[in-house]
């Protein structure tokens, strides 16, 4: 059995038990619609950069892939992997891969040099989580100072057991 998929189902008792919301897997069309579809041309720069990104980590590590099966996405004790179709009457949800993506890389305010090349996919109180595709592995970041990397991860699966251990 795939590690990411076994994880996930140990998140997904852990929620259970606590009374937690669990969100519903990815319906296999949007993933396939995800895989085979560009970015609307009608898009700015940012978001189809953006699209691109999740598209590849979609595409091309099929461990994280693996968790969209089990869910969209999760929050639990702190601990944020953010969704990819998840909605709130209608709008995105604030823990939507894409917006927490644009929001970072396009933010009148302040965009992080240290995020601007990786894929956000989810945080807790004190950390980011990422994938960066130079180093291709996922890693933990410090969220006050994002260059300091904790903890870096070969695999998706190896990231999840790590967060496991963090929120239990």
């Amino acid at each position: 059995m795939n590690n990411t998929i076994q994880i996930m189902g140990i998140f997904k008792n852990l929620m259970i038990s606590d009374s937690y919301p669990i969100a519903s897997p990815i319906a296999p069309d949007v993933i396939t619609d995800l895989k085979r579809k560009p970015a609307p041309m009608e898009w700015d720069e940012t978001k189809r950069g953006v699209y691109s990104d999740i598209q590849k980590l979609v595409m091309n590590r099929q461990d994280y892939a693996d968790m969209l099966e089990v869910m969209d996405g999760l929050e639990y004790n702190g601990l944020t992997l953010y969704s990819l179709t998840q909605a709130e009457n209608g709008e995105l949800a604030w823990s939507n891969i894409y917006i927490r993506n644009i929001d970072t890389r396009d933010n009148d305010v302040y965009v992080d040099p240290n995020l601007t090349d990786k894929l956000l996919i989810g945080e807790d109180g004190m950390s980011v989580f990422v994938y960066s595709f130079k180093e291709k592995c996922f890693q933990i970041r410090d969220k006050a100072s994002t260059d300091y990397v904790i903890e870096e991860y070969e695999t998706f699966s190896d990231l999840l057991s790590a967060l496991i251990d963090i929120v239990k």
